[in-house]
């Protein structure tokens, strides 16, 4: 499958590596296709980068791991077109940096991350998913505790179960489908609750496991 990703940083290549690592094709859209070099490098020939329209075009699923001031800018240049019909994972977080670490929420109830994603791509198919663990363990979630369970959300059931199946490739045993595209709202407070204890302990390989028995 063809993978486009909007976005260069830590999870966009992390996610990158770990599509490749399945089989997949990947490209990168970025503003600066020099600052991926060296992940090239890593990624072999099944992993390249271009702008965010070219990625956009290219990729049968999308993930958008942009920032969140940056991310209906990478949209816009990607072209809405590019996206219809589209699974596109959402890995964002509406965070407010402005006054510091750690941030604010800018998310609310009806008006999540996950919810205006989908408004700006009402033709696209959106899944909220590994917004709320660390990058570096996205593709490889197992940890010495444990294997975390993995929350998503979005309003198309089939495109849900495609999410998982990747994260199963992962190694995610547990993918909890917590209902609607309403429901980003829940997983991006969830986040900031991962990231308050990131920064207070200072530990960011943390991760959460429901326990049900």
């Amino acid at each position: 499958m063809k993978i486009g990703i909007m976005g260069s940083g830590v999870v966009g290549q992390q996610l990158g590596v770990g599509f490749i690592r399945l089989g997949h094709e990947v490209k990168i859209g970025t503003r600066d296709t020099a600052k991926l070099n060296e992940w090239k490098k890593d990624a072999g020939e099944k992993g390249t980068a271009g702008t965010f329209s070219e990625a956009a075009k290219f990729g049968e699923l999308i993930i958008l791991a942009t920032l969140w001031t940056g991310t209906e800018g990478a949209i816009t240049l990607a072209g809405k077109e590019n996206f219809s019909g589209k699974i596109v994972i959402d890995v964002t977080n509406p965070l407010d940096f402005s006054k510091g670490a750690p941030p604010k929420l800018k998310s609310a109830p009806g008006e999540s991350g996950g919810e205006t994603i989908q408004k700006l791509l009402p033709g696209a198919k959106v899944v909220k998913a590994f917004n709320t663990i660390s990058a570096y363990i996205m593709c490889n979630p197992k940890r010495e505790e444990g294997v975390p369970d993995l929350f998503i959300a979005g309003n198309d059931e089939s495109a849900k179960m495609k999410v998982a199946s990747f994260a199963e490739g992962w190694g995610w045993n547990s993918v909890v489908d917590m209902g609607d595209i309403s429901k980003s709202y829940l997983l991006e407070t969830f986040a900031l609750f991962w990231i308050e204890y990131g920064f207070k302990y200072n530990n960011w390989t943390h991760a959460f496991k429901l326990l049900k028995k």
